[in-house]
């Protein structure tokens, strides 16, 4: 463990511990620009009705100048999470959210993040870090919603696959009670990447994956997730959600149409998600308590 610990740079090791808040307000045209992207028509978010699940993630973006961003779209140093010359690529690797009480639009919002940890690891293309950043979330009646995010930093490197368009449609598993087929237009993607105020390149500049290699745009991990939470909003409109967690496993490019398919319990109190590429890897898993 010792030795793991000595390969985390020192920028990082630093950080551990950092706390950097923000405050922001929970509007209506950001709830209503998402509602719009996922299909709904129902665009009439008022004060005081409650912000969907994990939608807390379209408050309290940083909002930094491009002078203060990388090539690839990402902030340099956030201020939370250190640059790291040797691993420079970040990606999403899962998230877990405790749900306390509801979030409203219009209310004064307080979100806290605070770096937990870095891990060394070891993967098939050689060594990363696993960062864990808490984010907690309050309004007027205290801690509304926690969550962490495993952030992966990986060396650069480009992938060399090809860009071809896949013809083929996943067929959602036999198991699956609830399924939904996405196709991850341009439209959607780049109207989830507005709405965070995510500005990564490998989400909607073209030229940039083609450069990079990748066989098309990363789908986003969290409108992934979104839209298996809008799945449970339609299926299952009375779930009172209590947890959600996800984790990434093979990206999903925008290649090809994916499947969002889910299982609920024999109680229908849990509910496992699963995110199927055109070629029938799984690139996600989520699951619903």
């Amino acid at each position: 463990m010792q030795k793991a610990m000595n390969t985390i740079p020192e920028s990082m090791r630093a950080a551990l511990g950092r706390i950097v808040s923000a405050e922001d307000t929970i509007t209506s045209a950001p709830v209503a620009g998402l509602m719009a992207a996922f299909g709904r028509d129902d665009l009439d978010p008022r004060p005081g009705d409650p912000l969907p699940p994990l939608w807390h993630g379209l408050f309290c973006t940083a909002k930094l100048p491009p002078s203060r961003l990388g090539d690839d779209g990402l902030a340099k140093d956030e201020g939370l999470l250190p640059a790291a010359t040797d691993y420079p690529d970040k990606l999403f690797g899962g998230a877990r959210f405790d749900f306390r009480h509801p979030l409203k639009i219009g209310e004064d919002i307080l979100k806290e993040s605070e770096v937990m940890s870095f891990e060394m690891k070891e993967g098939r293309s050689g060594a990363f870090i696993v960062g864990l950043v808490q984010h907690r979330i309050s309004n007027r009646d205290g801690i509304a919603v926690v969550e962490e995010n495993d952030i992966i930093c990986r060396p650069s490197a480009i992938t060399g696959s090809s860009g071809a368009v896949a013809q083929n449609r996943p067929a959602p598993p036999h198991d699956a009670i609830w399924s939904r087929t996405i196709t991850p237009d341009p439209v959607l993607m780049f109207r989830h990447s507005a709405v965070t105020f995510n500005s990564h390149r490998i989400h909607y500049d073209r030229d940039y994956v083609k450069e990079k290699g990748y066989p098309g745009l990363l789908v986003q991990g969290t409108l992934i997730a979104r839209l298996m939470l809008e799945m449970l909003r339609v299926e299952a409109p009375d779930f009172v959600l209590s947890s959600f967690l996800f984790r990434s496993g093979r990206p999903i490019y925008d290649n090809g149409a994916f499947v969002i398919a889910a299982v609920p319990d024999v109680g229908g109190t849990d509910i496992a998600f699963r995110a199927i590429d055109h070629a029938g890897n799984v690139g996600m898993t989520g699951r619903a308590r």
